[in-house]
């Protein structure tokens, strides 16, 4: 099943001047990377990391806000600081990442309802579609663009990645702050889907939720290259290597000569030159 992820969130809290002891906790547990003070665009005052900020307004409110894979991190971890009384969540953006043979082709053929303003950006000699459904305004705005394009990376069976984004605000996002919670937040980002584009659009998105492998990009939320290999290797090489044993007994033993040869090992188990040993 493909994950539905936490991509961007803003919280607040009125009170917070009754919990100013648990601002050093959410700095340690909400930044990464080199902490540095700063002014928040808003006017917040307070500490920055990477894709990350921690602050306070002269009212004493409390802001939080996080974005990309990091946003998802910030989520489970202020779940279990920050009190709900006094709460709100100001945005939340949700998103998927499916796998479609032509991505720009679903975009550019989605039919979405007449009652939300829609933008279509198609370049004219270049591939990347993205299709707004929503005013930028609007407290719910849904967004499809070709994720392979935008990274530049690509599914290594072929095809494409497709992004969906649900962009939500205000009440909006207190209500997908409480799905999040309850981890339905799948079921969320497909009703809007259905709501806002066609029926074809929504089942195909769906079928591949629920279906679909979950994609090796942007998964990350370090920087340290070890730990993007071993994600890779994890997520993407060793499934790759169990289809590939699981096919026939021909390719289970190329598997096998290959992680030998990669260990060092012959194929009895003890060091030696693996090709000796078949």
């Amino acid at each position: 099943m493909i994950p539905v992820l936490i991509d961007w969130i803003t919280v607040t809290h009125r009170d917070w001047h009754k919990w100013d002891h648990l601002t050093p906790v959410l700095i340690d547990r909400c930044l990464r990377g080199q902490v540095r003070e700063g002014k928040h665009q808003t006017g917040a005052r307070g500490w920055y990391g990477d894709k990350a900020f921690v602050g306070l307004w002269d009212n004493g409110m409390l802001l939080v806000q996080a974005s990309s894979a990091w946003a998802q991190v910030v989520a489970d971890r202020i779940a279990d600081i920050i009190p709900q009384d006094g709460m709100s969540v100001a945005r939340i953006d949700l998103q998927a990442t499916v796998w479609v043979a032509d991505a720009d082709a679903i975009i550019t053929t989605t039919v979405p309802c007449k009652r939300y303003k829609c933008t279509l950006i198609r370049p004219v000699y270049e591939r990347g579609c993205t299709l707004y459904v929503g005013a930028p305004s609007s407290d719910a705005r849904l967004r499809m663009y070709n994720k392979s394009v935008e990274s530049g990376q690509y599914p290594p069976e072929g095809g494409e990645w497709l992004r969906i984004e649900l962009q939500l605000r205000n009440r909006y996002a207190d209500r997908a702050w409480v799905n999040w919670r309850k981890r339905t937040q799948y079921a969320l980002l497909l009703e809007y889907l259905r709501k806002m584009t066609d029926e074809r659009t929504y089942r195909m998105v769906r079928e591949a939720i629920d279906h679909g492998d979950e994609p090796t990009i942007d998964q990350d939320t370090d920087y340290d290259w070890i730990t993007r290999r071993l994600y890779w290797l994890q997520y993407t090489v060793v499934p790759a290597l169990r289809r590939l044993a699981l096919h026939d007994d021909y390719t289970r033993r190329q598997v096998a000569l290959a992680l030998a040869d990669i260990m060092g090992v012959g194929m009895d188990g003890y060091p030696g030159d693996s090709d000796s040993q078949v």
